[in-house]
């Protein structure tokens, strides 16, 4: 354990020096990096977490790839002028690449803005001041899908212009538009009633209410989703890497009273009724708090077996963030800033070995701007004092700031 925190307390500093330092190049010795050399630089991302992995840190081989993601990020340099003269200052940025991502995407005063890791490159992508929520990056990469009222949007990266992918003029409100990994389908939370069906982008133009989804469902278990024919209340999704299974946020009961649950359920084949994988909180484990507010305010999956989730205790949303593992059935609180209350909006990094969340000390009168932290998944539990993403000071100012950052896949297009 204590080989572990010498190395990740090592990745750390490292991260604090790339965040706070601003590298002068020499021009002299300016030269485009040959394929070679880009790839000595380059991580691969392709460390993944096993299938039966404890949510604890262990004395495994893998503290090694979690922490070396963090040691030496890939950057990439950007284009060199035609001709520079010996005179000249040529600035280059350098885009650490950290668990297989290179940027964050995230929402702050009704508007989506993206960074690189290190904070630098802050831009505001939309400026209309509708509220926004439900972020992912679109299965293309080259653009983030929200929910913007009854409907789903993408701003595209380049042009920043904004499209409609569905409007639900109908709907009194829509909950949840997430793509499958490969982009065929897509999961839809409409009015509380989940539909999973097939997407096209010309058929979802004609889209409009719930009955228009029953047209083009291929699965009658999914459109809507039900379980021994009573509906299920849906408020947000997930899938799985491999787009087997779905992970959804679900109402039922505990006892005598009404909660909110993490349900992951088998889509594979279309059978009635649909294979329940696991269900939690419910048996497995009890949250400080759940029986006062049993809210789930949301859940990170890492696509197989690790789930990071946060209970709701102030600020519409700001909770303790615990670690669950759906093949050990084992979940713990972590709290990792210093043991303190309160986090919201965990998100696995791309290769599964990172999380980044927002917290916000509430033991603080008056209560602070909201923090985003980014720190690997195995030091989690470990008492270090973890760099946060140097954004501008008090730029999460809004006590109930919901920013759902999303971190995009490194290689993916921009």
């Amino acid at each position: 354990m204590d080989e572990r925190r010498a190395i990740a307390a090592i990745a750390l500093v490292f991260f604090q020096l790339v965040s706070s330092c601003t590298i002068q190049p020499d021009v002299s010795r300016m030269i485009t990096p040959s394929p070679t050399h880009q790839d000595d630089n380059q991580i691969s991302g392709s460390a993944s977490p096993s299938a039966t992995r404890t949510p604890l840190p262990s004395s495994e081989t893998s503290t090694l790839q979690q922490t070396a993601a963090l040691t030496e990020p890939a950057v990439q340099p950007t284009a060199m002028p035609a001709a520079v003269s010996p005179t000249q200052t040529v600035e280059v940025t350098f885009v650490p690449i950290i668990g297989g991502a290179d940027k964050v995407a995230f929402i702050n005063l009704d508007e989506i803005w993206m960074a690189n890791l290190d904070g630098s490159q802050l831009t505001q992508l939309t400026e209309d001041g509708s509220v926004k929520s439900a972020l992912q990056w679109s299965p293309d990469n080259q653009g983030i899908v929200y929910i913007s009222g009854t409907c789903a949007k993408k701003v595209n990266l380049d042009t920043l212009h904004v499209d409609n992918l569905a409007c639900f003029e109908q709907a009194k409100h829509l909950d949840s538009f997430q793509f499958s990994p490969d982009g065929e389908r897509v999961a839809v939370s409409l009015d509380g009633q989940l539909y999973v069906v097939p997407y096209k982008q010309d058929t979802f133009q004609q889209v409009q209410k719930a009955e228009d989804l029953l047209q083009i469902a291929d699965c009658p278990s999914l459109a809507p989703y039900k379980h021994r024919q009573s509906m299920i209340t849906v408020s947000r999704t997930d899938w799985s890497d491999d787009g087997h299974r779905l992970t959804i946020i679900r109402k039922g009961y505990d006892v005598d009273h009404q909660v909110e649950m993490v349900q992951v359920i088998d889509i594979d084949r279309c059978v009635m009724p649909l294979p329940r994988i696991d269900e939690f909180p419910a048996t497995r484990f009890t949250m400080d708090g759940y029986e006062k507010y049993p809210i789930i305010q949301d859940f990170a999956w890492d696509g197989k077996d690790l789930f990071a989730l946060t209970s709701f205790k102030r600020n519409d949303g700001f909770g303790d963030l615990w670690i669950y593992n759906t093949a050990e059935h084992q979940a713990f609180k972590v709290n990792p800033i210093q043991g303190k209350c309160c986090y919201r909006d965990p998100v696995f990094s791309p290769d599964g070995e990172f999380l980044a969340f927002i917290f916000r000390d509430v033991q603080q009168v008056p209560l602070p701007a909201a923090i985003m932290y980014y720190i690997p998944y195995g030091a989690l539990e470990t008492s270090m004092v973890f760099p946060e993403i140097p954004f501008p000071a008090d730029f999460f100012s809004e006590l109930r700031a919901k920013p759902e950052p999303i971190l995009h896949p490194a290689g993916g297009s921009e």
